[in-house]
């Protein structure tokens, strides 16, 4: 996740709008996503979103489709800055007040807990003190939250892992690595985002999208647990030359298409959850942004309104 838009921003429901595309143009560009990732119809996943835009025309948009939204604790804001693998309690409570200002409110949320202490949970000798004590700050900073949100449903963001490049048994196997954590979650966050597209979008990704959809469904039903993948609509910003850059139409239409009608044993995922902070690019003027900004020839909050809805909308379709 970005860490900068998570300690900016204040998390905001986004809604599902109604597909506006003709239908010809539909059964067009589903029958090109269709035969190019050779995937099947299933029941359509729920739609989640977390993103910066407290618009009008975005919330009403949010409140006429009701759709959940989803709420997020930012590790910056609770971890002790003097204290390694330590939380402080009273900037937890904090940041559960700022994402849930009622104790008894019910919804869903993420916990962003990252460097290093998941790099340590992936790959840290199981023996080591650096696995075990994040293995322990996980589950307490996960116990503290259920404690006092009792009626949300928490998971932890990029759990259960997924990867573009060590797609093989023993990287999914790591699951095993984290029992406690993902049977101690009410539901599972994975990220799967799009790294690159040099040459084909569907040559570079299919694959990937697949293979780790199949495996965090697997891992959810190992746990009896609900899963829900994380999306962007613009390229990871890992990937120095198109980070940032918004994913073609067809081609974000094929990986939402690819993420919904994947199936392992027969279950596909329950939701697909988009994260957008396109609000805090703008604010620090991140050149992609700035780039498409000035070709829509629009205000930013226009932009903004109009890119969500076209993204969601290409979300909402059944094909």
């Amino acid at each position: 996740m970005l860490k900068l838009f998570l300690n900016y921003c204040v998390v905001l429901p986004l809604f599902i709008l109604s597909c506006t595309s003709k239908v010809e143009k539909e059964e067009i560009t589903s029958n090109i996503v269709h035969n190019k990732f050779g995937i099947q119809s299933v029941t359509p996943p729920k739609l989640l979103v977390t993103t910066d835009n407290n618009s009008e025309v975005i919330n009403q948009f949010l409140q006429k489709n009701n759709i959940q939204k989803v709420g997020f604790i930012n590790d910056v804001q609770f971890l002790d800055p003097n204290k390694p693998f330590t939380f402080s309690p009273l900037l937890l409570d904090r940041e559960l007040t700022r994402a849930f200002p009622n104790t008894q409110e019910s919804g869903i949320a993420y916990i962003d807990l990252e460097a290093p202490y998941l790099e340590y949970l992936m790959n840290a000798n199981i023996n080591s003190s650096e696995f075990k004590r994040s293995k322990k700050l996980f589950l307490e900073v996960l116990a503290y939250a259920k404690k006092a949100r009792p009626n949300v449903k928490w998971g932890y963001y990029y759990v259960p892992f997924t990867t573009y490049w060590s797609r093989t048994k023993a990287f999914y196997d790591k699951d095993q690595r984290i029992t406690e954590i993902i049977q101690n979650s009410d539901v599972l966050f994975p990220s799967i985002y799009i790294f690159y597209n040099k040459v084909n979008f569907s040559l570079e990704n299919k694959s990937y999208l697949k293979e780790n959809t199949e495996q965090v469904i697997r891992i959810a039903q190992k746990y009896n647990k609900k899963v829900y993948p994380l999306v962007m609509t613009r390229y990871h910003p890992s990937n120095a030359s198109i980070g940032n850059e918004t994913i073609a139409e067809t081609d974000f239409r094929a990986y939402i298409a690819t993420l919904k009608n994947t199936t392992y044993n027969g279950k596909s995922v329950d939701g697909i959850m988009l994260w957008n902070a396109d609000g805090y690019s703008n604010h620090i003027q991140e050149p992609k942004l700035t780039q498409e900004l000035k070709k829509s020839k629009q205000n930013f909050e226009q932009f903004y309104d109009q890119y969500l809805i076209e993204f969601i909308s290409i979300m909402l379709e059944k094909k």
